[in-house]
Order: structure tokens, then C-alpha cells, then sequence
């Protein structure tokens, strides 16, 4: 699991002052790579038995709700905006989700050290 996640979080290059809607993109691969293999419930509690894992799990879930555009846990008011008005809601919060990213990765690192 640490690999799966280790690669999805590396795989995601992006630019946090580029273009939104590339990073939107690249985001959303990384939502999926990270929180797809987390699919049943023994794959969950594994996750949670893991300070990094959980932590890229909930760091992946909080991207998701950010960057989708019609995720259910976003306010009625704000589901299904146009997209132009969904990019530009989500640009503030690329540098900050960019700087967590390289810090999920870091912790992965320490608790799951890579065999090279």
C-alpha cells in the first residue's frame, strides 16, 4: 500500500502557480491513485494502522473534495459551478495542497523507506 501510494504521490508533477485546470487534472489522478486501493474495509483499517498511510489517505480525501466539482460534501452553493469559477476557487489553494504533498511523500518516506 505504501508503495501504490508512494507512486501515485510522485507521479503527480504539477505547478502550483500553472495552470489550474492542469493541477485540477494531475489532482485528480493522485486522488485516485492514493484513495482507489483503499476500497474494502480490511485495505481501510490497514491505512489507519499507519500514521503516513492515513495521513495521505485524508490528505488525498481533502483534495478530492476541493477539486471536485460536484463532490457531495461541497456546499449546495457550490457544486456544479461552472468551471472557470470552479478553477478559480480551487487556484488559492494549489500552493498549499503542492507544500502537503511534498510533506505526505516525506512522511511516507520515513515511516516506509524506500529499497533502491
Amino acid at each position: 500500500m505504501a508503495e501504490t501510494m508512494r507512486a501515485a504521490l510522485i507521479r503527480a508533477q504539477w505547478d502550483p502557480d500553472g495552470d489550474p485546470a492542469v493541477a485540477v487534472d494531475v489532482l485528480g489522478g493522485l486522488v485516485e491513485g492514493v484513495c482507489g486501493p483503499v476500497a474494502s474495509v480490511e485495505a481501510g483499517r490497514t491505512v489507519f494502522d499507519s500514521r503516513a498511510l492515513g495521513t495521505a489517505y485524508l490528505f488525498c480525501a481533502s483534495v478530492h473534495k476541493a477539486v471536485d466539482r460536484h463532490h457531495p460534501a461541497r456546499l449546495p452553493a457550490h457544486r456544479g459551478l461552472p468551471i472557470a469559477e470552479h478553477l478559480a476557487s480551487v487556484q488559492p489553494l494549489l500552493p498549499g495542497f503542492h507544500r502537503r504533498q511534498q510533506e505526505v511523500l516525506r512522511l511516507l518516506d520515513q515511516e516506509f523507506p524506500r529499497h533502491e
